[in-house]
């Protein structure tokens, strides 16, 4: 697709990639290296910019421990130690995105117990369509599934036409 200048672009660009762990182990390891850079850095420019104690430690998929700190891991870690953090600022991040991703299968069940219920009328219809023409049809069942009084109304229907033939075949002769 072209772009303001009539040039076709050759990448896709930035998209939206779904938060779910990744399976390709491979893309897993560039994805967390690139992201850890990105972390860091963003740790970084928050301690510049304002001024703060900042420490990050994390643990690649590969069991590697990784860690920045401003002005170090073990000052920020020591002084959160003696200090602890005051308990209305303490965010779990976990939490966070267990919420987000509790509402959304929330939502997600929602349809799909909507569905479930259109399918169940759906199928309380046809049900009861099939039983009307059933009943309607009672002769085009298998024989197999017939009642005793049905076989015999049955046998007399077959006998009446047995009966239609042959008046049938007598006056064309």
């Amino acid at each position: 697709m072209p772009d303001l200048n009539g040039v076709a672009k050759k990448t896709k660009g930035r998209q939206k990639i779904e938060m779910k762990k990744m399976r390709n182990e491979s893309n897993l390891r560039v994805t967390f290296s690139k992201r850890r850079t990105g972390v860091f850095k963003k740790a970084s420019e928050l301690a510049t910019l304002c001024g703060v104690d900042v420490a990050v430690i994390m643990f690649s998929p590969g069991n590697r421990v990784f860690s920045f700190g401003s002005p170090s891991v073990d000052s920020v870690v020591q002084r959160y130690k003696t200090q602890g953090p005051p308990p209305l600022l303490t965010l779990d991040l976990n939490k966070v995105h267990s919420t987000a991703d509790e509402v959304e299968l929330h939502t997600h069940l929602h349809c799909l117990s909507n569905q479930i219920a259109i399918e169940k009328k759906r199928t309380k219809d046809l049900n009861h369509l099939a039983k009307a023409a059933e009943d309607q049809f009672w002769w085009a069942r298998p024989i197999e599934s017939m009642t005793d009084s049905q076989l015999d109304k049955y046998k007399k229907m077959l006998e009446e036409f047995k009966r239609q033939l042959k008046e049938k075949r007598g006056n064309l002769n």
